[in-house]
């Protein structure tokens, strides 16, 4: 409970123990939940004096960090440079730490890279101090208690301006908040320090796919995903593998540009980006951390579909179209508003225009109901069947997503069964199951879709190959 209410106090900003222990016990002791209870509250509309500390020392340890010799000039020119061309080329300079990460307070849910990994520096003009990981020892007392490192010729030099704010920083921070800073740590291990063009230049270069991470500091979700699923051994190694890593805030530079270009509003946010040419190939959904498990068995199909090899035939991505009146002409505008109003009173913009005709009215009534019945009658006749998996001749792996997001993995020969006895076992599986097991009941209808293929209701006679199932992901969703 202790360290519950550590977490709680270091991330809502307030010191009211009580009000952590209230809101604990409020939730079942569920943090994320007592934390959100807290937010939607209001509770924390006012800035605690522990902010205000935060902040006044996030902004000093700014101003020891560029005093030196920062020109505020070049600063002014840097910043246009960044909005006119938020992505530059590449072999122009790193982009900054605000650029990834925003210019909101620092803070333990808040890192930037001086905060995590040793060795992390931080981003000035002290271009000389970059050097290999130094020995470091502890001088006598005539010399002082401060840590000291060896130079090239192992004598005792002042530690650098980066390692002496990095030291003061995390001196300053109590125990427990150094168990949380370090328990919320965004994977700086894996975070690749570039902007999108970098990343797809090396993407190029070293045939890894382009993986995506936007967060948003405020929502508990994007903590998570740091705690639990970023610092998954398994995860990390599959990210080194096969992927140059991205992690923006959604509020910094790369991140707006990101978001406002991909249509992305809710987090956290990940993706698959073709870094050829930047087409967005796969995505999880976003504001949700995904299991471990389901992850990595998406990538392992992902990566049998998809391929950088050259002459390689990936398949085609079907993106959906997010509806823009804005967009539309000014006739376009006036049928779509038509279509709404005669919508709201129960009628069609057909019914509209041919109401002094009741028997074409009748006429498109028939033909707009025959086909729904038809392919009413279709699933109707799909018998629920058990189709165990083949022992012998060429398989494939079929990954079904049901409504809750359950996913099952079945085999299927890819050359001889057909798309029906995929139907007919799905059909089995869910009159077998209670409807709370996969989001749907087995009497209820549902549709099944692939990437490139929306209507496999259509397909029933072809065989998994023929339809391009193998190796696929389908969604199921109720009718």
């Amino acid at each position: 409970m202790d360290d519950q209410i550590a977490t709680f106090l270091a991330f809502t900003g307030s010191e009211d123990a009580a009000t952590a222990k209230q809101y604990l016990e409020l939730s079942g002791n569920n943090l994320e939940y007592a934390v959100q209870l807290f937010l939607e509250a209001g509770a924390n509309n006012q800035p605690s004096s522990a902010a205000n500390a935060d902040e006044e020392y996030a902004t000093r340890l700014q101003n020891e960090a560029y005093e030196a010799n920062v020109r505020e000039a070049d600063a002014n020119v840097h910043r246009h440079d960044t909005l006119v061309d938020s992505f530059p080329s590449f072999g122009q300079p790193a982009p900054s730490e605000t650029d990834m990460f925003g210019r909101g307070r620092v803070g333990i849910f808040n890192q930037r890279f001086e905060w995590g990994e040793e060795g992390a520096r931080f981003e000035d003009d002290d271009d000389d101090d970059y050097e290999a990981e130094p020995r470091v020892v502890e001088l006598n007392d005539e010399d002082s208690d401060e840590i000291m490192e060896l130079d090239e010729d192992q004598e005792p030099t002042r530690p650098t301006r980066r390692t002496r704010l990095q030291q003061s920083r995390m001196s300053e921070l109590t125990s427990t908040q150094r168990r949380l800073a370090e328990l919320f740590k965004p994977p700086f291990d894996l975070i690749e320090r570039t902007n999108l063009d970098g990343a797809k230049v090396k993407g190029r270069a070293e045939k890894k796919w382009i993986l995506v991470n936007i967060q948003d500091q405020t929502e508990f979700q994007c903590q998570v995903l740091n705690r639990d699923f970023w610092a998954n051994k398994s995860v990390k190694a599959a990210v080194r593998k096969d992927f140059i890593f991205l992690q923006f805030q959604h509020d910094s530079v790369n991140g707006e540009t990101y978001s406002n270009f991909y249509h992305v509003d809710t987090y956290p946010h990940i993706a698959i980006l073709d870094p050829m040419t930047g087409e967005k190939v796969f995505s999880w959904k976003d504001g949700e951390v995904p299991d471990v498990e389901e992850w990595l068995a998406d990538v392992e199909l992902f990566l049998e579909k998809f391929s950088l090899q050259p002459g390689s035939n990936n398949p085609v991505v079907k993106h959906e179209v997010k509806f823009d009146p804005d967009a539309m002409s000014e006739e376009q505008q006036m049928e779509f508003a038509l279509k709404q109003s005669m919508a709201e009173k129960g009628t069609t913009a057909e019914d509209a225009i041919n109401l002094d005709s009741e028997h074409e009215e009748e006429k498109e009534e028939e033909t707009g109901s025959s086909a729904p019945e038809v392919s009413s009658d279709i699933f109707g006749s799909i018998k629920p069947i058990d189709h165990p998996e083949p022992t012998e001749g060429p398989t494939t792996r079929v990954q079904l997503r049901f409504p809750n997001g359950k996913r099952l993995i079945h085999k299927f020969a890819y050359e001889s069964d057909k798309v029906r006895q995929l139907y007919e076992w799905l059909k089995f599986v869910l009159s077998n199951a209670e409807a709370a097991e996969f989001g749907i009941s087995g009497d209820e209808r549902f549709t099944i879709s692939s990437v490139g293929n929306p209507k496999l209701i259509e397909c029933l006679d072809m065989t998994i190959g023929e339809a391009g199932l193998k190796n696929a992901s389908i969604l199921l969703e109720k009718e």
